[in-house]
């Protein structure tokens, strides 16, 4: 645009480095700003006038004594309103309790119309390795008569075409999976798919329902609490002791805290040693320290990376926070940019506004029971899902495969952007830290810290992307 100077945005590159997306208004350039979600923009001779017209509220309508069948109408009727305009639906099938609901929801309704079956399309990993979702997977496709279609990962490089990736995002972007995500598109589009279901988004508007643990114990419920720490620590994998005691810290009487307090400052000093206990690492930590200052990033990561305590104590208002932060747009954007790259349009039924409402005024113990996150989903798909998926409790890390791919494929790449052009991002980052964080994955791949993936992933994009504008923009 004649007369706006392309300069980059300093505060947007803290913000990525810190994994922050804060600033709705902010792109890559300090001179050019973006509307943000749920607000209008009214330019008249006088004025800009930038007006939110409307945010997240839950249902008002009273809950039905049964959830889980309310749940189930709503759902059927998100993932058939997100199917229509086009024949060419298909849907993403990962092997998760999300996607699969979606795919299972989705193919039902197909057979029920009388309409060809329901393309799936799923990312499969070698059989054996800890990534490997493909019996969960197979256990869907044998229950639900579908047209599958299966993509090896086979040998991943995270940076292959990634400044084409770069291009199509304009600019970086807090996604470490998605030249991943890119080849589920490459495929539907060339399939002729048109539109794809995606389950992005049940994690955060059926929850999770971490908020119910600190209503419980803010509520004074420690029974209760306790025995739902224990179900959920199967599920996590956590110390149930370790939970419960984190929480009797943060909301557990004064003398329980004074004496936790006692008893822990005893075997603190049984195991203390002489030498200085070093801070543990953070985002803080891979920050230029000069940047971090110049774009006020501790005051603007309290102010919106961490939840208030005040919204922590309620499941009702962490559940909004978490629907109305500034990663929920970002994603859309992300996910949306590389589809369209493809001619594929994603569809998430999840985030249907009916039923986000309902999930946002559901109680708790719909969220969270028996350690099982997504309750009230788990129940609604009772017949639909196969049980091994329904009440499924793992989640696949897919950190390993990212630092494998990096060191495997992309070594030399790397080498170049943090070793001998160090210099392009010595202005944003701590350049001691990151090749720190980058000799331990090299020394130690298989015990990789993710914070150090992180380290790596996110200095190594942004090295990618300075050169990219360096060079005159776009790839050719």
């Amino acid at each position: 645009v004649e007369g706006i100077r392309a300069r980059v945005s300093e505060r947007q590159i803290s913000g990525f480095l810190a994994g922050l997306p804060d600033d709705p208004q902010s792109t890559p350039y300090s001179d050019i700003f973006s509307l943000p979600a749920r607000h209008s923009l009214t330019v008249t001779a006088q004025q800009v006038m930038l007006r939110r017209y409307w945010q997240i509220e839950p249902s008002a309508r009273p809950l039905r004594s049964d959830a889980s069948e309310e749940f189930a109408h709503l759902f059927s009727q998100s993932v058939r309103n997100r199917m229509r305009g086009t024949s060419a639906v298909g849907a993403m099938l990962s092997g998760g309790l999300d996607s699969s609901s979606i795919a299972c929801v989705a193919g039902l309704q197909n057979a029920a119309a009388r309409k060809p079956k329901l393309p799936t399309f799923s990312l499969v990993f070698e059989k054996g390795s800890p990534m490997d979702e493909r019996p969960f997977i197979d256990a869907v496709l044998d229950q639900q008569k579908v047209d599958a279609t299966l993509i090896p990962v086979g040998n991943y490089a995270p940076f292959a075409e990634f400044e084409r990736v770069l291009e199509e995002q304009e600019g970086t972007f807090l996604a470490p999976g998605l030249t991943l995500t890119r080849g589920i598109y490459r495929t539907a589009g060339a399939k002729g798919i048109k539109v794809l279901l995606d389950g992005h988004g049940g994690d955060e508007v059926v929850s999770q329902g971490h908020g119910h643990l600190h209503e419980l114990a803010n509520g004074g419920r420690w029974m209760d609490l306790w025995r739902e720490v224990r179900s959920a620590s199967n599920t996590y994998g956590d110390s149930t002791l370790g939970l419960y005691l984190q929480f009797l810290t943060l909301y557990g009487p004064a003398w329980r805290i004074a004496k936790l307090r006692h008893l822990a400052n005893r075997a603190l000093n049984r195991i203390r040693k002489p030498a200085h206990v070093q801070r543990a690492r953070s985002w803080r930590d891979l920050i230029n320290p000069d940047l971090a200052k110049r774009t006020e990033l501790v005051d603007r990561f309290h102010r919106a990376g961490y939840m208030p305590p005040g919204v922590q104590a309620s499941d009702a208002l962490s559940h909004r926070w978490i629907l109305s932060n500034g990663y929920v747009p970002h994603a859309f954007e992300v996910l949306d940019k590389a589809a369209a790259n493809f001619g594929v349009e994603p569809r998430y039924p999840f985030w249907d506004k009916p039923l986000v409402e309902f999930c946002l005024a559901l109680p708790g113990e719909e969220k969270l029971s028996h350690g099982f996150g997504r309750y009230v989903l788990r129940r609604a798909m009772q017949g639909v899902l196969p049980e091994a998926v329904q009440w499924r409790r793992d989640k696949i890390d897919f950190t390993a495969n990212l630092v494998n791919g990096m060191l495997r494929n992309h070594r030399d790449l790397l080498e170049q952007l943090l070793v001998s052009d160090a210099g392009r991002i010595a202005p944003y980052v701590n350049l001691p830290q990151v090749s720190a964080a980058y000799a331990r994955l090299l020394r130690q791949p298989d015990q990789a810290a993710p914070l150090d993936v992180q380290y790596v992933w996110r200095s190594a994009s942004l090295s990618l992307w300075l050169r990219q504008l360096q060079h005159g923009g776009s790839p050719t």
